[in-house]
């Protein structure tokens, strides 16, 4: 069968209710399937492997049950280059970039960095790759996530200069650790947002990367509480925020004497996503 075809009679399979396969992931599944990178790749009129044509037809049913395409393919990129990912921790979300790219312009010369709640290691590999000259301390509480971090500092050449660590949040560091900068991507849903969530992110997400008790940011509390032990006068900690709560993240930063509240900066839609907040 050629491309075209292939593609037609994807989207003709009946969707379950709430699953968000789009036409853009049936491509990439296809390209992956005949081991290209680049879905734009694919000519129309080209026939493609009966192999390669199988293959798709499973990922692409897995994708109609709700398993993340990122999954499917194994890897995504994130700053431009290429991370594994799976199961074991958040896929890469565009918003994520707008925090990396906060944190570079909010602490350009940060020597030393923690990064909290690691996942698949992309914001402390990245900013290592970013910073030659930096180090960096990534904390999980999940040993699994932290596995798969130590996989892609590996693959990216950065291991020699991340440590990574077993913590929930702040609580297992050594007395003494000072750092320059700390980022973050901390869970930000509140529990009952659960019933809206598609499939792909309900069922496939670990839980205790999305959800952080009854309003959201109970994540957000507890790194504000521990985080000023650890970090030098003036250092900035940049992390990301869900929708309709920079009033209420403000306001947990103004009722705390060891911080000054900076900035949020908006997302491309407009939704206030990156906080900037500093060591007072």
């Amino acid at each position: 069968m050629r491309v075209q075809e292939i593609l037609a009679s994807a989207q003709e399979l009946d969707r379950p209710a709430g699953v968000d396969a789009t036409t853009w992931d049936s491509r990439i599944l296809l390209a992956h399937s005949v081991g290209h990178r680049n879905p734009l790749a694919l000519d129309p009129l080209s026939e493609i492997p009966e192999a390669a044509a199988a293959r798709f037809q499973m990922l692409w049913q897995e994708r109609l049950s709700g398993v993340p395409v990122q999954h499917l393919v194994g890897e995504w990129d994130f700053f431009g280059r290429p991370f594994r990912v799976d199961a074991r921790a958040l896929v890469p979300r565009p918003e994520t970039e707008l925090l990396m790219e906060t944190a570079l312009a909010a602490a350009p010369c940060a020597c030393r960095v923690i990064d909290l709640g690691t996942g698949s290691g992309i914001l402390a590999v990245t900013w290592l790759l970013e910073r030659p000259g930096s180090r960096a301390v990534a904390l999980d509480a999940s040993t699994d996530a932290l596995a798969l971090a130590r996989e892609n500092a590996a693959r990216h050449g950065v291991g020699s200069r991340l440590d990574l660590l077993a913590s929930d949040w702040t609580s297992t560091l050594l007395d003494g650790a000072r750092f320059d900068l700390a980022i973050s991507n901390p869970p930000y849903l509140a529990i009952c947002e659960s019933a809206g969530l598609s499939p792909t992110v309900r069922d496939h997400d670990p839980a205790r990367a999305l959800f952080a008790g009854e309003d959201g940011l109970d994540a957000v509390r507890r790194l504000l509480d521990g985080l000023p032990a650890l970090l030098v006068r003036g250092a900035p900690f940049v992390f990301e925020i869900g929708a309709g709560q920079s009033r209420a993240v403000e306001h947990e930063i103004a009722q705390r004497r060891g911080w000054r509240f900076d900035r949020i900066v908006p997302d491309l839609a407009g939704i206030p996503r990156a906080v900037v907040a500093s060591r007072a």
